[in-house]
Parts: structure tokens; sequence; C-alpha cells
């Protein structure tokens, strides 16, 4: 039966107190006086008990309950911090550990956090971003985004629920732009339409955006390239000339730098009224990228659901001319679905990988990785602050067990713990906003994005900044506040409480999971780098070193071309050169191509090139002959890679005639090459024709690799005879192989960071485990050496227990990163194996970390003198 004060004290404090305290604390006086029965028996407790009346009864006299409540809570909490910093100081290793294994899980969050914000963020700066769509093209294995120059206007005639709408070409997008005596090669010269502004939000600084792009010869800008070419002059009217024949156009608008979040930028706009294609009435002829402002309201659904009739009425005719097919037979011999969808403007950077992209863009995938991530290391170090308070309990139970004797309530002792935690982490967030902010700018150029650190600004990031900094203190020292004001102070004072036992199991259980989690992240780092690695080892048909890629050939006039590729191969370095109005990786020109005795369709990519491009690229001839210059008919040759020979059906395609549909222009096959890579190691080698021209926009050559920087400084040096008023522009042809890369290459640096950020919180917690379990087995240690253990018997058994629950981890952790790596690795139609050795190296590399971390500790304790361990013995 519970025990209960006299009845005389309690009508006492019920009649002559002041009512709230009755709501407030009679319970915890009935609990109070409870402990106190257990403790030191009946009498005692009601001494206290009488005292503990008086007391309350006198403040209800001298103030109002409310009052004295704020008085006694500000004493309490004022207790709380005061006691969380004197024990903090007390156990500086240990507080280090926290404080530090928490500023790191707090940052790396921090960081993630700023990143995903970054990502989710694109586009939203439109202010009608919800109603804007892209218009994508159902007719290659991935989609595209080009459409054709009439769709737009057609939409907003035809389509009741479309408002405006725009397109922009970029396929002239590099352009010789000159100012007095400045010329640069600009990229990102795109066309536009007049309703550009309408659509998209980028705000002009002069100009005006109903007007800017409806006259042809006229150039929007934006704010840089003003400052770039007239410095602190208006840019307003005055005159750019553009393009090789030197048109002048005139500034007719001025446009704010553009943020980084959108899914393309521009340097400059020319009105579409500059460009004839977009005046041809061709709905075959795909150049455009089409965008559909809807009204309010508009569903897109009921758009996309009369795409096929807008395809039937114009489409199918133009077909019929090219093809002389109905679209219907079209679609069933190519075995796709001709016709256009509908994409969000909001969804295009992290949810679109089409083909000709205009850039690069996110992938929704790694948002939700770096986001685990983020909440995996965040928990990490949550973990370390729970274990090594557990740990820790027994330390701390006689503190527990004398102040639950003095009185106090376990509401009392939780509120002191969480205030301790929470201390931690307010201190642990403070280093967080600092090392994130210095930080930052390097993540950012990791990642590849401008990142900014301007949501610290806005009250509401501040706010939740200041909820998870509450929810990590509070999480993290939930279970040690519970856990330790448990304890019943009768076994503790008599020293029943075996230390750290009660809570054993659960701190092995999160040690496993930490190292289930860091070796998790170092199987699938292995694993990325790994992919690399087979991407740019990989046999990709042809020969990408030491290719020197010379862009704007066409600008060398009448001869120059030819002369300035003999000039070169005059020089000792250079192998071999060649020219093309294409080059690898990446295509942009898509054609079909029919049988003229079978009438059998295929879609093929293609390349013009000329008769040296074979011997430069190294690209093998499997059957036939190369161009040749003996052989007067290859204007009308075409070569074909072994996937466009199979898209025909034929075994033997030599000597056969094939026809190009759009010009009617019948070529014979003289030679089979061997498929080579020339897009990203994420598609299929796709069909490839390559026909024969004696100009080009591109000159490679192949250099012998010796002394490149004075190779490239000659061939410099023979462009400026020949264009001395062009710039030299260059690359090399395996730079652009690794670019394809290169989002594979963030996301292995990103991993390493945070996989090794994730070793580091986990080894600090590993690190206090071993310091808390050597503290105390210091006897035992000293008992085993007096009986002759040696040294290298107590390391190892010292640590084989944390030796077992790195084990346990691996076993768990394996086939995880397994199906992880697994499905990404699917995105790839090239990849590479995932090898066993990978997941024995990380077992392997985990399991020697957590020696190398407990091994200080172990050798410490193993070597230390029995006598300091056993004198109070």
């Amino acid at each position: 039966m519970r025990p209960t004060p006299p009845k005389f004290l309690l009508r006492f404090f019920r009649w002559f107190c002041h009512p709230d305290l009755h709501k407030y604390i009679e319970g915890d006086l009935l609990e109070l006086y409870e402990e106190r029965v257990k403790t030191s028996g009946r009498r005692k407790a009601n001494i206290k008990f009488a005292l503990d009346v008086l007391l309350l009864f006198r403040l209800s006299i001298i103030r109002p309950f409310t009052q004295h409540q704020s008085i006694i809570h500000t004493a309490m909490l004022k207790s709380y911090f005061t006691i969380a910093f004197r024990n903090l100081a007390k156990r500086k290793f240990y507080a280090g550990i926290n404080i530090l294994g928490l500023s790191i899980g707090l940052t790396s969050c921090l960081l993630i956090v700023l990143y995903i914000h970054h990502e989710l963020s694109y586009d939203t700066m439109h202010t009608k971003a919800d109603r804007i769509y892209r218009v994508g093209l159902k007719s290659l294995e991935a989609g595209d985004i080009v459409t054709t120059a009439p769709l737009a206007f057609t939409a907003v005639e035809e389509l009741p629920e479309v408002e405006s709408a725009t397109h922009i070409c970029h396929f002239l997008s590099t352009q010789t732009i000159r100012y007095d005596e400045i010329t640069i090669v600009e990229e990102k010269i795109y066309f536009a339409d007049s309703t550009f502004f309408d659509v998209f939000s980028f705000k002009l600084l002069a100009g005006d955006p109903t007007t800017a792009l409806t006259e042809p010869n006229t150039l929007v800008i934006t704010e840089e390239m003003a400052h770039k070419y007239f410095e602190d002059e208006p840019a307003l009217g005055n005159i750019l000339l553009v393009g090789d024949g030197k048109i002048p156009h005139k500034v007719t608008g001025v446009v704010e730098n553009l943020p980084s979040n959108v899914h393309f930028h521009f340097n400059m706009l020319r009105p579409m009224a500059s460009l004839a294609l977009s005046r041809v009435d061709d709905w075959f002829s795909n150049s455009f990228v089409t965008y559909l402002l809807l009204h309010e309201g508009a569903p897109p659904e009921s758009i996309e659901a009369k795409f096929p009739g807008l395809v039937k009425k114009y489409v199918g005719p133009a077909l019929e001319r090219y093809l002389g097919v109905s679209l219907e037979t079209f679609a069933e011999q190519q075995g796709i679905q001709y016709g256009y969808f509908l994409q969000p403007l909001l969804d295009i950077h992290l949810h679109s990988n089409l083909r000709q992209e205009l850039e690069p863009n996110g992938d929704i995938t790694y948002v939700y990785i770096f986001g685990a991530i983020a909440f995996f290391i965040i928990l990490l170090a949550c973990i370390n602050f729970m274990n090594l308070a557990t740990a820790r309990a027994a330390n701390r139970a006689k503190e527990v067990g004398v102040r639950k004797t003095l009185g106090s309530l376990r509401s009392s002792l939780v509120g002191q713990f969480m205030t301790e935690s929470v201390v931690l982490s307010l201190i642990a967030t403070s280093l967080a906003v600092v090392a994130t902010n210095l930080l930052l700018p390097s993540f950012g150029n990791i990642a590849g994005r401008e990142i900014s650190s301007a949501l610290f600004t806005q009250p509401w990031f501040l706010l939740s900044l200041l909820g998870l900094m509450l929810v990590v203190g509070m999480l993290a020292g939930s279970y040690p506040a519970f856990y330790l004001s448990s304890f019943r102070p009768v076994e503790v004072l008599k020293g029943k409480l075996k230390a750290g036992a009660r809570s054993s199991g659960i701190r092995n259980t999160l040690v496993v999971f930490q190292f289930f989690v860091s070796i998790t992240l170092i199987i699938c780092t292995l694993l990325v780098y790994r992919q690399l690695e087979y991407a740019q080892a990989k046999n990709l048909g042809l020969t990408k070193e030491n290719v020197l890629i010379v862009y704007g050939a066409q600008r060398l006039t009448g001869n120059q071309q030819a002369a300035f590729r003999l000039a070169l191969l005059d020089k000792s370095q250079i192998v071999n050169a060649s020219v093309s109005n294409r080059i690898p990786p990446g295509t942009i020109s898509t054609t079909i191509f029919r049988k003229a005795t079978t009438e059998e369709d295929a879609i093929l990519r293609i390349y013009e090139v000329d008769y040296d491009y074979l011997p430069t690229m190294q690209i093998e001839l499997l059957e036939g002959r190369n161009f040749s210059q003996d052989f007067s008919t290859d204007t009308t040759a075409i070569l074909l890679n072994e996937a466009a020979a199979k898209s025909f059906g034929s075994k033997n395609l030599l000597n056969e005639e094939v026809v190009h549909t759009g010009s009617g222009r019948t070529y014979r096959v003289i030679g089979i090459v061997k498929d080579f890579n020339f897009e990203s190691l994420r598609n299929e080698i796709q069909p490839l024709a390559l026909t024969l021209t004696t100009r080009g926009s591109y000159l490679s050559a192949r250099i012998s690799g010796k002394d490149v920087s004075a190779t490239v400084e000659q061939i410099e040096s023979l462009w400026e005879q020949y264009a001395p008023d062009q710039p030299f522009q260059y690359a090399f042809l395996d730079d652009n192989y690794d670019a394809l890369f290169r989002a594979e290459q963030r996301l292995g640096k990103v991993f390493s960071i945070f996989t090794g950020l994730a070793i580091a919180v986990a080894c600090l917690g590993l690190l206090g485990l071993a310091t808390f379990m050597a503290e105390q087995r210091t006897k035992e240690v000293g008992i085993r050496k007096v009986m002759g253990a040696s040294e290298s018997h107590l390391i190892l058994l010292l640590s084989k227990d944390f030796t077992k629950l790195v084990v346990i981890a691996f076993g768990i952790a394996t086939p995880v990163a397994y199906l992880i790596v697994q499905k990404w690795l699917e995105g790839f139609a090239y990849h590479t194996d995932i090898a066993p050795l990978i997941f024995v190296l990380s077992g392997t590399g985990a399991l020697l970390i957590a020696w190398l971390t407990v091994s200080w500790q172990s050798v410490k304790a193993a070597l230390a003198n029995p006598v300091d361990s056993l004198r109070n013995e």
C-alpha cells in the first residue's frame, strides 16, 4: 500500500495554502513523501513533509502563487545551468568529444540543408513559375527537349488553356562579338521570341521588355556583358558586331545578372526575327525549345490530351512529305510513339534528363541521398552523446542518489540532465554555424553549385535552426536523462548498481548502427570511384588522349582552312589533323535514312567529317574502306557504325544505297566502322552515320604528346597567321569526355567528405567509450597483470568487444550497400562490376579504424602500473 502523510497535514496544506498549489505540486509532494519513507523512514518523512507545508504556507501569505512560482522556476533554471556548466568543466574530455561530435554532425547537416534548399529553389524566381511548362518531344529513346518552330504560337491559337508561349533556339549559341578593339568569342547567345519576358521574370535594368526582342539585329545582354564591353557607359543604344559577318546589333535591353538557380543561363538574347529558320513552317524540323504559359487554373493534362490532335493535323502531313509513309506506319516501324508532353518548369532541374538539355541538370536521387546522409550523420552524433552519457551513468549514480535523498524530484533530475544536453547542443550549434559559413564556399566548389548562406538571415530558418538545436539536445539527452533519474537511491548508496550494465546492450546496438552507417558509406564511395575509373579507362572505340580540338574553324574563309591544316601537318609534333562539323562527345543532328531497295528506315545520328577523321581519332574500320580523295564519287559515300548497320537489319550493307529522307539524296555505304562512344556511358551506343565534308567548324589535331604546351603555342601562332582577327579557342578531347562524368566526380568527392565526417563522428564516440571502458576495467587489468597477463593479451582483451561490434555492422552493411550501389549503376548503360574485394576492403578498413581508435586507450591501460590501480583495495 502506498504510504501517505498524516491527514491533518494534508488538510492544513489544502485549507490554508494557495489553491493553485494543489494543482501544481500536490502530486510532487506525495511522490517526495513516498521516496523519503523508503529511504529514511516514516517518522523523518512526516517531519520533512510538515516543514515543506509550513514553507509553502509562508510563501502563500507573502506573495500570490503565480509570483513565487515564477521565482522558483527562475531559481531552478539558474541552478540547472550553473550545475550544467560545472559538470562540463569537470568532465572536459567527454564534453569535448560530445561537442566536437555534435558540431561535426550539425555542420554536415547545415551544409547539406543549404545544398538541398539550393537544388529545390531552381526557377522559383519566376513569378508565374507554377504555370510555365516546357514542351518535350517523344521521338527518341530518352525523349528530347527540341520541338518545331510553329508549335509555340499554334498552341496559343488552338489551345484555349494556353495564355502565352515562347521558344528559344540555342544551336548557334557561340558567336564572335566585337566592340572597338575588343574581340571575344561568347557562348550562350540564344535566339528568343518577343514574348520571352512575358513568360519569364528575368528583370530588365534598361529597356522595354515588350519591345526589346521585336526588331531584327538587336540584342538584350546581361549586366555582366554590359560591364565587360561598355564598362561604365550606358549599354542601351550601343552597337555590338555579332558573328563572322560583323553584323551590327543594337543593344535594346540589359538584364540583371541571372541567379545560379535557374535551369538555363544566357549572356545575350537575339530576336527570332533575325533567324530565318524560325519563320519556316516545318513541323518535322526540331530546333527550338518551347515553353507554354497556362491560364490560371488550366490543367496541363487537358493540353497533353490535345497534343495527339496537333500531331496528326500538322506533323502527319510533314512526315508523309519526308518519308512517304503515314505517322502510324512510321511509329510502328520505329517502335516509338511520336508526340509531345509537358514538363513543369519547377521539375526540370531535378526531374529531367532528356537529350540536348540546355545545361546539365541535377538529380532528385542525389538530393535524397544527401538528405539521408545528413540525417544519419546527425543521428550518429546523437548516438555518441547517448552512449557516453549512459556509459558514465554509474559515475553520476551517487550524485543522483544523494540528490534524491535530499528531496530532489525525478522531474527536477530530468530537467537537470536535459539542460546539460541542451547546453551542449547550444555550444555545438554555435560552432556549427561558424564552421558552415567558413566551409560553404569550398563545399559549393566541390558540389559545383553557387550555394548562398542567405538562409541564415531568414527568420524562419533561424527559428528552424533553434528548433533543430532543441530537438537534437532533447533527443540526445532524452534517454540518459530518464535512465539516470530512474536510479533508486537505496540501491545506489548501497553500491548495488553495476556500472553501465543495464545499458550495455543498448550501447552495443548503437555502436553497431554507427559502424553500419560508416561501412555503408565507405562501400558506396569506393564503388562510385570504381565506376569513374572504369568510365575513364574504358575502350571508347577511339583514342581520346593527345587530341587537341580547335573551335571556330569555319572562320577560316576560302582556302584558308585547308592551308591551315596543311601548315599544321608540317609540324613534327602534329601526327594528323582533320576537320569536321561534329566532335565527340555529343551530337546535335539526328535524321532519318531509308534503304533504297527495301524501304527500311533508321533514325541515325550524323557526323560530317573529312578524309582524315578516322586516322586522326584512331577509329577502327571493320569492313570496306575509308573516304578517299582517289574516288570522286565519295561525295555521296557514307560510313556507318555497327549499331547503324544493325538498325537496317542487314548483315552486309557494303555498296548498298541509303536515302536521306530530308533531302532525298542517295548515299552508297562504303564502310562499317567499329562502334565508338560519342555520348555519355549512361547511354548505349546509338546508330551513327559519317558523311564527307571538306570544311568544318572544328579542327582536330592529334599531337605527339611531347612538350604539349609548346605544341599548343605553335598551333596558336599558326592560327594568328591565318586568322589574325579571330580569337584562338581550343580544348583537349579527353577533357571533353571527362566533363561527361563531372556530376559523378562531384558525387564521389561529396561522398568522400561526408563518409570521412561520419567515420570521424563514429570514432569520437568509440574513443569516448573505449576510454570509459578502460577506466571501468582498471582494477581488472591490474589484477590480470599481477597474475602474469602480457600487454598484448590485455590489449586484445580490451579491443575484442569492439571488434565483434564492427564485424556485426559489416555483416549488416554489406547487403544494404550492395542494393544501393546496384540501383545507382543501373543508370549507366556501361558500368563496372560490383567486386567482392570492395566489400572486403571496406570492412577491413572500418576494422582498422576502430582498432586504431581504441588501441591508444587499450595500450595505455595495458601499460599502466598495477600498483596505481590496486593501492586502494
